[in-house]
């Protein structure tokens, strides 16, 4: 028997596994791992001189590469051929049924933040107003995971809504375009602050500075189609390194299905999927960190449930295009990142919603991917997206998670997952910042407003949500769900709201919590 199985291998399995390194620890996983890669190292532009041809590692023998123009959307950097392993086969393993949700889920070892953006906000007292547990619980948890993967960025205007970083590596280096819009924000922040507005410098789980024995970011432009960049934090790194120590047993392949509790502890039932087989696996504990999808899903199967609607919490977006046109036709910066340059905060005149945003250059994604984002001929278009990349900054704005009736989570009978998420923007926020940035030189238009379909945040949250008082498919504050004696929920599921920012460094700190809790128990 072990002390405890671990279902899920990203960010909440990786540090649920550190906090009990040693112990005799089963981590369940279908773990997928990125393909052999062949040379692609240096610089994208240089590379696309360099190289007679790049079809294979940006495009891909699929065809992946184009995902977007001939099958649903999906995150840009989920689709290129070294990527799509992400999210391989995830559809067949947990199959989703809704209207208006474009659900995403991920098989990987690390889980979806093999290809997240690397933001790291602490949750401050305003964002735990809800929960069970305060900011004192979690800050040295916080610390912890913190100093583990090291992270880059600065105590600026910002410190008051993303928590004190006591260790930050020093920021990354801005592209023009963003210096010029943080320049002149400067020059004007007193006028922004009066909108409700402040600007900074994002808190990103990317080295700047070697440490723990992981080189410096190297601004070659690769996110989107190089997997495991080793300056970008993957908890995939965390998984293998505790496997080469011998302190976690690692068991990929399986697809965990429920779970069932006796006297003796909790025995789970999984899919071997080489063989088809079931095969079952006994447990002290059972910490469920499978992402919330896979956690309620695996939850609702145990109980034989195929009624109950769980609530599901998710992060509405806008993306709001900014063009500084004295920038049209100037050179490209190749030397960049497709990772946030900005944070952008926006509390506005008798808002009760605090939003964040990220500003966010263009020189990442492949052309094609704003293929038919202009009104105008596909030649056009590319001729247009060329001369514009050096100009165009995105705003990818975020709104907190709505709690309502309508949106929920149900297992159906089939094994079906089916998602009701219901949101609509009164574009208020958008016209006030795009105000705001027209008066410091950046221009667009709440027309040129985009609004990806829920779901593709990846930001899902609240389903079996943490309470003071907890029932029925609710977690406490030490995260055991209610009714059982040791099934723990450790990802994003046990959120009790969700606000406008990533929540991964959150979902990291609190499971560290949780388990370290489960350790103590075993001791």
């Amino acid at each position: 028997m072990y002390d405890a199985v671990i279902v899920g291998s990203g960010p909440a399995g990786a540090f649920s596994a550190y906090a009990l390194q040693g112990r005799n620890v089963l981590v369940l996983d279908v773990g997928y791992r990125p393909p052999k890669i062949p040379d692609l190292e240096g610089n994208l532009y240089a590379l696309r001189q360099q190289r007679e041809d790049l079809f294979e590692e940006l495009i891909g023998s699929e065809f992946e590469g184009l995902h977007n123009i001939y099958k649903r959307n999906i995150s840009l950097k989920l689709k290129a051929p070294y990527m799509s392993y992400i999210v391989r086969n995830w559809a067949e393993l947990m199959p989703v049924q809704s209207r208006n949700f474009e659900a995403v889920a991920s098989f990987a070892l690390g889980g979806l933040a093999n290809a997240w953006g690397a933001g790291v906000f602490r949750f401050t007292a305003r964002d735990l107003a809800a929960f069970p547990i305060n900011v004192a619980d979690l800050e040295p948890f916080y610390d912890e995971v913190s100093n583990h993967m090291g992270i880059s960025g600065a105590d600026d205007d910002l410190a008051s809504y993303f928590g004190a970083e006591p260790h930050l590596l020093p920021p990354m280096r801005l592209t023009r375009l963003a210096s010029d819009i943080l320049d002149r924000f400067r020059i004007r922040k007193a006028e922004f602050e009066h909108q409700g507005i402040a600007i900074g410098r994002p808190r990103l789980a990317v080295l700047t500075e070697p440490h723990n024995g992981r080189a410096a970011y190297q601004y070659d432009n690769l996110e989107f189609y190089r997997p495991h960049n080793p300056a970008i934090y993957n908890p995939a790194f965390t998984i293998d390194e505790l496997v080469a120590r011998n302190q976690i047993t690692l068991r990929t392949g399986y697809l965990v299905h429920e779970y069932q509790e006796h006297e003796g502890g909790v025995e789970v039932t999984a899919r071997n999927l080489s063989t088809g087989s079931y095969e079952k696996f006994l447990g002290k504990n059972l910490i469920l960190a499978a992402g919330t999808l896979g956690t309620s899903k695996i939850v609702l199967e145990a109980n034989r449930d195929y009624e109950s609607r769980l609530p599901i919490l998710d992060n509405p977006m806008a993306c709001i295009p900014l063009f500084r046109l004295s920038r049209i036709g100037a050179p490209l910066e190749i030397h960049d990142s497709a990772l946030g340059q900005l944070n952008v905060i926006y509390q506005g005149p008798n808002s009760p919603e605090l939003l964040q945003g990220t500003i966010y250059g263009t020189t990442g994604p492949l052309r094609s991917d704003v293929l038919f984002q202009f009104p105008l001929s596909i030649w056009a278009n590319l001729t247009w997206a060329r001369y514009l990349s050096p100009a165009m900054a995105l705003l990818m704005l975020f709104y907190p998670g709505a709690g309502a009736s309508s949106n929920y989570i149900r297992l159906k009978p089939d094994g079906t997952l089916e998602i009701n998420y219901e949101w609509k923007s009164n574009q208020i926020a958008e016209r006030r910042l795009i105000q705001a940035f027209r008066r410091i030189g950046y221009l667009s238009a709440a027309a040129l407003c985009q609004y990806p379909e829920m779901g593709s945040s990846l930001h899902y949250a609240g389903t079996l949500p943490m309470k003071s008082n907890a029932g029925r498919y609710q977690t406490g504050a030490d995260g055991r769900l209610y009714g059982t004696k040791a099934v723990y929920i450790v990802d994003g599921a046990c959120f009790s709201e969700l606000p406008a920012k990533n929540l991964t460094f959150t979902i990291m700190a609190n499971a560290l919590r949780i388990a370290r809790k489960v350790r103590t128990s075993l001791e």
